[in-house]
């Protein structure tokens, strides 16, 4: 997937009220995934409706055509309950969720870390596991999903 086509549809969600979560481009079959949240959501699914990814898919849909992006398919649906954390921002806002994190490169001996997202301070992801906090670098912070709580 292109930078320019990222971009594009971020700021083209943006305008329209949305935020991007992530977008997947799988190559093989020319497709394009988009999550997409309300920025002011909490769980994820509590704001999207699939009247919202409808929407969300036309207006990409003639975005990607007007820029000549070529693609064959395109999937817009909502982060779901185990969502991904792409940006600082999502750390502040899902403080107290449980999360799992991939470390790449790892980061004092941490490849994997799941606990209690505490926040975003100073650059670093803080998690707490079993009563002891992790600083990670947010750099170093490959993948953060909130693990779902039943």
């Amino acid at each position: 997937m292109t930078t320019q086509a990222q971009s594009l549809i971020a700021e083209l969600l943006s305008a329209n009220g949305y935020e991007l979560i992530e977008v997947e481009y799988v190559a093989a079959r020319e497709l394009y995934r988009v999550f997409i949240d309300r920025p002011d959501s909490r769980r994820g699914l509590d704001r999207i409706a699939v009247e919202d990814c409808a929407t969300v898919s036309d207006l990409v849909q003639d975005a990607l055509m007007a820029a000549n992006v070529p693609y064959e398919h395109l999937e817009v649906s909502s982060p779901g309950i185990d969502r991904a954390l792409t940006c600082p921002g999502h750390f502040e806002r899902f403080a107290g969720e449980t999360i799992k994190l991939t470390i790449a490169p790892p980061y004092d001996g941490l490849r994997k870390l799941a606990g209690v997202l505490s926040g975003f301070e100073h650059d670093h992801v803080v998690v707490a596991v079993d009563g002891v906090t992790h600083r990670i670098p947010y750099e170093n912070v490959a993948r953060a999903r909130v693990v779902p709580q039943y």
